[in-house]
């Protein structure tokens, strides 16, 4: 089990800055970061974690907030329903791997290339109205994990789409810490019960449709969730001919990163306690073993054009040659013309990590 210093988190007995109590106020509720969902996204997980104590003012924030969206939502649906049934989802391409592994590195040099498609953070955050507002200009900011700029227009894991639009997700996880035992059947559609598997492909297909009929019908999906590496069966199902992509990184560095990452998006989101530190270690280490066991069985009856695996380290010290490997083995085309663009991307992104540091620094000094 990987252990980190526990200076970073308080004991039991403490509430963390910015995670919601009980005695949580009018205004700290109304301006408080928080997930966009859906009426019956609340409802539901309101219900599923009934013994959590909720303050009366952070139920009135999602209750009033979930029946504007839930009517966005109808609104949408009966203008785009019979565009979005016509859209064909074709040869998907998901990129696999735990949490923190560099997924989200790969995720953002393959989708440089033009003839891929993937959900933006403003779709991903705003599932039930994207298609009525197009996808708005925002400055840019950090990733909660201060790793990564986003803007709204800026890749992002369609993950957080599924669970604004009210189906089971692992990410619930983020609002209810006491989740994070169960992630791993929080990601998988074949242990839920039948309504809730049969919600899943709903919100899922809809979903992906939508961000097709939003950026090009005749573009290539390319998704990167971790949850993903804990469905491919159900993913092969709904999509035959989708082609995988599975990420590896040293154990114990994902593991430890993996830990910060629960912390500070507990900080932001969580509604109750979090876990100390040791139990998220524990839990870590365990969703680690799991989730590398079934990405394996998974891929034992898949040809090689189907699936490939690559590590973290090859992406970093050669990116170019890397994905170039890919592009062969999956059968995806030719990359050579992508090269020059992702050095300029690596250099984009170090620009604009230290223009917020240095902003950062002058507003604390």
């Amino acid at each position: 089990m990987v252990r980190t210093p526990a200076s970073h988190v308080g004991n039991a007995g403490s509430t963390p800055a910015g995670v919601i109590h009980h005695q949580t106020g009018l205004i700290e509720a109304l301006f408080r970061p928080f997930f966009n969902l859906s009426f019956s996204a609340w409802r539901r997980i309101r219900r599923k974690y009934a013994d959590a104590p909720i303050p009366r003012f952070v139920d009135l924030r999602f209750s009033t907030a979930g029946l504007m969206l839930s009517g966005l939502q109808r609104l949408q649906n009966s203008l785009f329903r019979d565009a979005l049934n016509e859209v064909e989802i074709r040869r998907p391409i998901f990129i696999l791997g735990h949490w923190r592994s560099g997924t989200t590195l790969l995720h953002e040099l393959m989708a440089l290339d033009g003839q891929l498609l993937s959900p933006t953070t403003f779709q991903c955050f705003n599932p039930q109205r994207f298609l009525l507002s197009g996808n708005p200009r925002h400055a840019e900011a950090e990733r909660p994990t201060g790793d990564v700029v986003v803007t709204a227009s800026s890749h992002q894991e369609e993950e957080f789409a599924f669970l604004c639009a009210g189906a089971v997700s692992p990410y619930e996880a983020f609002l209810f810490p006491e989740a994070l035992r169960d992630v791993d059947k929080l990601c998988d559609p074949d242990v839920f019960d039948p309504a809730d598997a049969k919600l899943w492909e709903v919100v899922v297909m809809g979903f992906l449709r939508a961000v097709l009929h939003a950026g090009g019908k005749d573009k290539r999906l390319l998704l990167k969730s971790p949850s993903n590496s804990m469905r491919v069966p159900r993913l092969r199902q709904l999509f035959p001919d989708a082609v995988f992509i599975n990420l590896t990184r040293e154990p114990q560095a994902v593991c430890a990163s993996t830990v910060r990452m629960w912390e500070t998006m507990w900080n932001r989101y969580a509604i109750g306690h979090p876990l100390n530190r040791p139990a998220i270690e524990e839990q870590v280490s365990s969703i680690h073993e799991r989730l590398q066991t079934k990405l394996q069985k998974s891929a034992r009856d898949m040809p090689t054009n189907r699936f490939a695996t690559i590590t973290y380290e090859e992406l970093v010290s050669d990116p170019a040659n890397t994905i170039a490997k890919l592009y062969k083995t999956l059968e995806l085309g030719d990359s050579a013309k992508l090269s020059p663009r992702y050095a300029e991307y690596i250099a984009r992104a170090e620009a604009r990590r230290e223009r917020l540091k240095t902003a950062h620094d002058s507003l604390m000094t």
